[in-house]
């Protein structure tokens, strides 16, 4: 066997080590300077010029052009991404449509339930004055139909008590005239019962939930000036003191102090009257007034306890101005308006704190019903505008849902009784 040394191996395969660029060491000999592979001068020169050869390919105005391309591809990119999202954000607090109740009704009042569902009551037909009640399943949204009152009823109120049932006063009967009967609607039976009588007749009047449990009435057409006491307990009723102003058509606010604020109305001296409730003494006091005059207008109680008041109208004037109570001081302040005017629509408290009114009318005729809706923000007392309702409705019922959506019932659209609901 013939062995070779190291450089002869070297010399040998000479060639190979210079196509890979380096050369291995001879036997003892001290490794090179570096044995990392080096790009030579001719080699970056030659890189270089391939460079600048693609770029020479094209003129300095097809590379604007490009330029100009790439920018507008750009632009297109970010206007789809903008539109996309904005559509998401509308599909998740937008409206959607939901199942239509079995009657179309305007003028009737909407409870929500102990178990979730909703109980849509009387109001106005196409037929007339009507006593059918039926019931909204959020988890299915569609309507069944429950037991009728007593009692034909529309310009009523509704209100859940403490033991779930729905307790339900007053209102316009099919004579015209306001009615001092009342019924409870019992959810676990689907049935109503004839309870006692309320002391006076009245219709677009308030009821209001006392810490205590019981239900205070007042005013209302009938008996603008009077109020009284439902007990839950003995299923009786007891007057109590008499506002200081008749009023119908006014808003009324139970306080965190427990007392009951009722402002504005129809009525001599109530337009842009306050006055509290206390139900300690029985008594009513005046507090102060509203800035404008107003009926048919909204009032809710916002988280920080003060009372927001929106729309409504005087003397065939529709407002959009919106105004705040405060408990503690008593007095009234402007805050900022509605983007639209409304009279006859629904405000709704959302879980964010926000208040969402929807829907009424801005002016009489054909083209004043809206469909419109916008949100209220207490942190910056301004008024957005969010995506509209379905169809334009007025006398219209909302229903804030045990998942925090907002189902909106019936309504009038140019004198047609609704039968459409659409939730938020």
């Amino acid at each position: 066997m013939e062995f070779h040394s190291i450089d002869q191996i070297g010399h040998a395969t000479g060639e190979d080590h210079q196509q890979i660029g380096f050369r291995l060491p001879a036997h003892n000999q001290a490794p090179a300077a570096s044995s990392v592979p080096r790009v030579s001068n001719n080699q970056n020169q030659q890189g270089g010029s391939s460079f600048q050869q693609c770029f020479k390919r094209f003129s300095r105005k097809q590379w604007i052009c490009i330029g100009i391309a790439v920018f507008i591809i750009l632009l297109i990119i970010i206007i789809i991404a903008a539109v996309l999202g904005s559509r998401s954000s509308k599909n998740e607090t937008g409206w959607s449509v939901s199942g239509k109740m079995n009657t179309g009704r305007f003028r009737h009042t909407t409870s929500v339930l102990t178990n979730g569902k909703v109980l849509a009551v009387g109001g106005q037909s196409q037929s007339g004055i009507i006593n059918s009640a039926e019931l909204y399943d959020p988890s299915t949204g569609s309507w069944t139909i429950t037991g009728s009152m007593n009692n034909t009823r529309r310009d009523h109120i509704a209100v859940v008590l403490v033991s779930g049932k729905v307790l339900v006063t007053g209102g316009y009967g099919t004579t015209g005239l306001p009615l001092n009967a009342s019924e409870l609607y019992d959810p676990a039976t689907g049935s109503w019962t004839t309870i006692s009588s309320m002391n006076a007749p009245r219709s677009a009047h308030t009821a209001s939930i006392l810490l205590n449990g019981k239900v205070l009435v007042a005013g209302g057409s009938g008996a603008p000036n009077s109020a009284e006491l439902y007990d839950p307990s003995t299923g009786t009723w007891t007057t109590t003191g008499s506002m200081n102003v008749g009023r119908n058509v006014h808003i009324a606010c139970t306080l965190s102090n427990g007392m009951v604020l009722v402002a504005g109305g129809s009525g001599v001296g109530a337009a842009n009257s306050a006055e509290l409730y206390d139900p300690t003494t029985g008594k009513w006091t005046t507090t102060g007034n509203m800035t404008y005059a107003r009926s048919y207008h909204t009032g809710s109680i916002l988280i920080n306890g003060q009372v927001l008041v929106t729309g409504g109208g005087y003397n065939d004037i529709y407002l959009n101005s919106a105004e705040l109570y405060d408990p503690v001081a008593r007095t009234w302040t402007t805050t900022g308006a509605m983007n639209t005017q409304r009279y006859e629509h629904t405000a709704s408290i959302l879980a964010n704190g926000k208040v969402l009114v929807a829907g009424g009318l801005r002016a009489s005729g054909a083209d004043g019903t809206l469909n419109s809706a916008e949100l209220y923000d207490p942190a910056t007392q301004m008024w957005t505008y969010t995506s509209s309702m379905n169809g334009t409705r007025f006398f219209h019922a909302a229903s804030i849902l045990t998942n925090g959506r907002v189902l909106v019932t019936g309504g009038n659209n140019l004198g047609i009784p609704l039968n459409s609901a659409e939730l938020y």
